[in-house]
């Protein structure tokens, strides 16, 4: 694995899993709009999913960091914005994480209204739109780079950002389902009284605090049928757009390597020396993700009436493996750093 890179192989992959989860849990609310079921009970199996995602999308900055020389001037690269797509990159990436971070506030506090809200979370999806494309763009653009310079590019970085952002919102989905689904069970088990009695002051406030701003509900209560519904069927979306992502990128691997044994001498040099081990793991743990998602864990969403814990071992095993397997990816995209040129011809002369 090219570990020299890590930082840059942390930060896209961290990055496109941001912008997929963020779109799909927009995609859940409009669902849930379809259903005629009222966004703040949509609310309630989302928001903890939504304050995960600037987290992450923080993560990857900080990882991207520590591949500069200089963090300090990151800044001046917004100065050729109208010409660089690495300027076009960090503006983004920088309006993507401030405008999911103010919507993620008014979630928290309740602030702005509906509307605005609405319409802060339709600006941070396109401002992620325009994160992936010019993240595609900083390495399609270089022509000199043949491993780079190719329609793979594009596709490997938009089925990452489905792939690993819908398993996170299914796994986030499961988290909430399930707490729900204890809350109700102790609820019905014992008197909610004696419950808050096992709990000094602040353990309460703090609980009752999460609980309502993750959850909009505090502990005890239960989902209606309606968004256990919601709940299921986003499940089993989530999961078939996942294998469908997953699938797209298998396909895609042996097109691209054809693509590069029958391009130019840098380009066959990249095809021979792409770590074959490395691309057997990667697509064998994407096998089995795609499997896991697409058969059994939509079928078991379809079924479940509730958590089953089988299927929050399916899509976690799917997440995890998933995950690794756009790590080892994109390890293989940074080998493919090979120009074409003078320098090209110097290293194969030797």
């Amino acid at each position: 694995m090219n570990t020299q890179e890590l930082p840059m192989i942390l930060f896209t992959v961290i990055a496109q899993m941001s912008v997929g989860a963020f779109w799909a849990l927009g995609t859940i609310h409009l669902c849930g709009l379809r259903k005629k079921i009222a966004p703040e009970s949509v609310d309630r199996v989302t928001n903890a999913a939504l304050f995960a995602v600037g987290p992450l999308l923080i993560l990857g900055f900080i990882a991207a960091f520590f591949h500069l020389s200089d963090p300090l001037h990151a800044i001046y690269t917004l100065s050729h914005v109208g010409s660089s797509w690495l300027s076009r990159e960090l503006l983004f990436g920088v309006l993507f994480g401030l405008l999911g971070f103010i919507f993620a506030l008014a979630q928290w506090f309740g602030r702005l209204g509906r509307v605005a809200r609405e319409v802060l979370a339709a600006l941070a999806a396109l401002a992620g739109l325009g994160l992936l494309v010019s993240m595609s763009g900083v390495y399609y653009s270089v022509r000199t780079i043949p491993a780079w310079n190719t329609f793979a590019v594009p596709v490997f970085f938009f089925s990452s950002a489905i792939l690993t952002g819908t398993l996170a919102v299914a796994l986030a989905l499961l988290v909430v389902w399930n707490h729900f689904n204890r809350a109700a069970v102790l609820a019905r088990a014992e008197n909610p009284r004696d419950l808050h009695r096992k709990k000094n002051m602040t353990e309460k406030k703090i609980g009752q605090l999460l609980s309502s701003r993750l959850f909009g509900v505090h502990d005890g209560s239960s989902l209606d049928e309606n968004l256990v519904a919601l709940v299921r069927s986003s499940l089993q979306w989530l999961s078939i757009a996942a294998a469908a992502a997953g699938i797209i990128i298998f396909i895609t691997y042996p097109l691209y390597v054809l693509q590069l044994a029958q391009g130019n001498q840098a380009a066959q040099h990249v095809a021979q020396e792409l770590s074959a081990s490395v691309l057997a793991w990667r697509l064998c743990l994407l096998g089995v993700a795609v499997l896991l998602a697409g058969t059994f864990a939509a079928v078991r969403a379809r079924i479940s009436m509730t958590p089953h814990a089988v299927l929050t071992a399916m899509l976690i095993a799917a997440f995890v493996l998933a995950l690794v397997s756009e790590l080892l990816g994109r390890s293989l995209h940074y080998e493919g750093l090979w120009h074409v040129g003078l320098n090209t011809l110097q290293v194969f002369a030797q």
